[in-house]
């Protein structure tokens, strides 16, 4: 997250970009606005930022990335049903342009309906940043794991492994597609993709916090108790959410696994 930008300094930041832009020879009241409403974004400060759309906008309605900023403020000031009917109305004055002029408004919608649990709106939107660039690995894990919470398990693979080839050497990546691989009851895999993790980062808590979610779904109480002991001492970056995780659901009442539970800080 960027850091904090006093008022005094995002005035200065818009001015240099203003003296650009003026530079340039094409200043207009809706890109003096358009500066100003980014350094509000940039600095933290997503309701200068939505003042400046507006202010934008009433000198020109269709202006497309004013249309844009406007609904990434109202994101910011987690105002999303706004956000969405901004981003929507910016898709609808954008028909003409190209694809890519409208990817932060896919995005925008796209994370929405993450955050509202909207799932179809979530992958239709992720679905139109992979179109728009079928190499980014980041736009196929979020379709794999938009697919993951609507139970699309074949779709889910798919994506997760395309991310898998092109980022297959990050933690992310691979816990994600080992969880989908658990998910799919593919638990060999699952097992040797989390184990992979341990290759790349050898010490992150997520190798053996995936091989003990394997293990306690194959039924070894043992192994799994064993490996998520290991996770804890590797400092779990959500210890808290353990006792809740599904996964472990067979071991709750187990004395030995609330113990570890306990142990676990953050």
């Amino acid at each position: 997250m960027s850091s904090f930008v006093a008022p005094a300094r995002l005035r200065s930041l818009a001015l240099v970009a203003l003296l650009g832009i003026a530079a340039a020879g094409c200043v207009d009241r809706a890109a003096e606005h358009r500066v100003r409403a980014n350094a509000f974004l940039r600095g933290g400060d997503p309701a200068g930022a939505l003042k400046e759309c507006d202010l934008g906008l009433e000198a020109k309605k269709d202006n497309l990335p004013l249309l844009i900023l406007r609904g990434k403020a109202l994101f910011e000031l987690d105002r999303l049903d706004e956000a969405r009917t901004a981003f929507e109305g910016s898709i609808a004055k954008g028909q003409k342009e190209e694809p890519t002029a409208l990817a932060e408004a896919y995005l925008g919608l796209a994370m929405i309906g993450s955050r509202q649990k909207d799932y179809p709106l979530a992958r239709k939107y992720f679905e139109k940043l992979v179109a728009i660039n079928d190499r980014d690995a980041t736009s196929h894990l979020n379709v794999a794991r938009t697919c993951l919470e609507m139970k699309d398990l074949p779709c889910a693979i798919e994506h997760g492994e395309l991310a898998g080839r092109m980022r297959g050497d990050e933690e992310p990546v691979l816990f994600t597609l080992g969880t989908i691989y658990l998910a799919a009851d593919k638990l060999k895999e699952a097992e040797l993709t989390f184990q992979h993790i341990c290759e790349v980062a050898p010490s992150a808590a997520s190798c053996p916090y995936g091989v003990a979610l394997v293990a306690a779904k194959a039924g070894d109480k043992p192994k799994a108790l064993k490996e998520l002991a290991d996770a804890v001492r590797r400092k779990l970056p959500n210890p808290d959410n353990i006792a809740a995780d599904p996964g472990f659901a067979s071991l709750r009442d187990d004395p030995e696994f609330r113990a570890i539970v306990a142990s676990a800080k953050p």
